[in-house]
């Protein structure tokens, strides 16, 4: 049989990229046959563009608990019943989440820096506000696969303590934990260009987001009190 061992599914801008490193410091962890983080393929194969097979192709049964993390799988209406449709029975779906206002500015900077001229800003902005919206997009991912396979991480929290949190996954893939090394290894998606924000548009972020906080800390017991653009 070919499936994920492990799905990871957002957020953009939340150290997925750091975190599936670390992740894949595993001897028996590791990504798809084609080597990719990043697959986007999932909300394809849901939207009927890919097939599954080609999609399933690239995690064999080896040994070795594959899997990818695609953060714009998180957003992606179509992706969900895609992956419950395709993962291995037992395999966590992953998700680290980051101050939302935070990872708005810091999404914003890495499109400036992407930008091509002329550059299409509304596109951006409105993408990047919605992806904020958790609560919302952990609710339509449990619906699909079952609140008991998501792990959900806070990024503040991870970035304190990373072994803790890759000992976590490790554990549910069935590995023993490894120490890890180069833990602070600067991120292979960083930022150029500066980008600052439209007078009054932090606040209305702020605003905005605060029902989601609630909801977050009922629903998945996660502690946010790092969120500071939202709890000061």
């Amino acid at each position: 049989m070919t499936a994920p061992a492990w799905l990871g599914i957002g957020a953009q801008r939340s150290g997925t990229t750091w975190f599936t490193d670390l992740l894949c410091q595993h001897p028996s962890v590791g990504l798809g046959t084609n080597g990719k983080k990043e697959q986007h393929l999932l909300h394809k194969v849901g939207d009927g563009l890919e097939s599954r097979a080609a999609y399933l192709d690239l995690f064999p049964t080896d040994g070795v608990a594959r899997g990818e993390w695609t953060p714009q799988y998180l957003r992606h209406s179509s992706a969900p019943f895609a992956a419950k449709g395709l993962l291995a029975p037992d395999a966590p779906v992953l998700a680290i989440l980051r101050d939302p206002v935070e990872r708005f500015l810091s999404a914003m900077r890495l499109a400036a820096t992407r930008a091509k001229s002329p550059w299409p800003y509304p596109v951006p902005i409105t993408v990047q506000t919605f992806s904020g919206f958790y609560a919302d997009q952990l609710a339509m991912w449990a619906n699909a696969v079952g609140r008991e396979r998501m792990v959900v991480m806070v990024y503040e929290e991870v970035r304190r303590d990373p072994q803790r949190a890759v000992d976590a996954v490790w554990r549910r893939l069935g590995r023993a934990p490894v120490p890890l090394v180069d833990v602070d290894r600067p991120s292979r998606s960083s930022s150029a260009a500066s980008w600052e924000p439209p007078a009054g548009q932090v606040e209305s972020l702020r605003v905005l987001y605060r029902p989601q906080l609630a909801r977050l800390a009922e629903k998945w017991d996660l502690d946010l009190s790092s969120w500071t653009t939202l709890t000061r």
